[in-house]
């Protein structure tokens, strides 16, 4: 029976990468960024920290270059954060695009959907209440297997008091790699 039930099972999967920006480094060290969002300021890969599901990881867990098996027809989604979560500093990616390997992934779009989530109530983390939230992420579809090189560009936003709705700091880019097998 389970061999029958995985053989009506999709084969389609999606593949959730994590990645955790320190935007308190970033801003540290390279404190003159581009305003242009077409002339990003590129950075070196030790500030970046990409994760996914064990499962899905090949090699590079925990660093800028995740290299992820997958099968044709699956979705990866990256979701990015700041090292505090977007609470004091922000990054949203706003484009990521091929320079060379092959063409792995296609189809890039950027969506934001509001559902309930959960959020712990007045000072305990139990129990939880549940409050409408807005999630976004960048999707594309696997339509190939190889080892595509590509450009993540996004837009990092710091407060200037503590009150303050966050402001443009600059937009920087990193090269990763993303590998597909099957």
């Amino acid at each position: 029976m389970a061999i029958y039930n995985e053989l009506l099972s999709s084969s389609q999967e999606i593949i959730n990468i994590q990645i955790v920006i320190d935007t308190d480094a970033i801003t540290a060290d390279y404190p003159n960024p581009s305003k242009d969002p077409a002339d990003p300021s590129g950075l070196p890969h030790n500030y970046m920290y990409l994760v996914a599901t064990r499962s899905d990881v090949i090699t590079g867990s925990g660093t800028a270059n995740l290299n992820i098996k997958a099968n044709v027809g699956d979705i990866i989604r990256w979701h990015a954060v700041s090292e505090n979560s977007n609470f004091d500093s922000a990054v949203v990616i706003y484009n990521l695009s091929q320079f060379g390997g092959t063409t792995v992934f296609n189809n890039l779009t950027f969506s934001v959907y509001t559902r309930q989530g959960i959020l712990p109530i007045d000072r305990a983390t139990l129990p939880v209440d549940f409050s409408t939230q807005n999630f976004w992420f960048n999707q594309a579809n696997v339509i190939n297997t190889g080892t595509e090189y590509y450009t993540v560009q996004f837009a990092l936003y710091v407060r200037q008091g503590d009150l303050a709705d966050p402001v443009l700091f600059g937009y920087y880019y990193w090269n990763p790699t993303v590998t597909v097998q099957n």
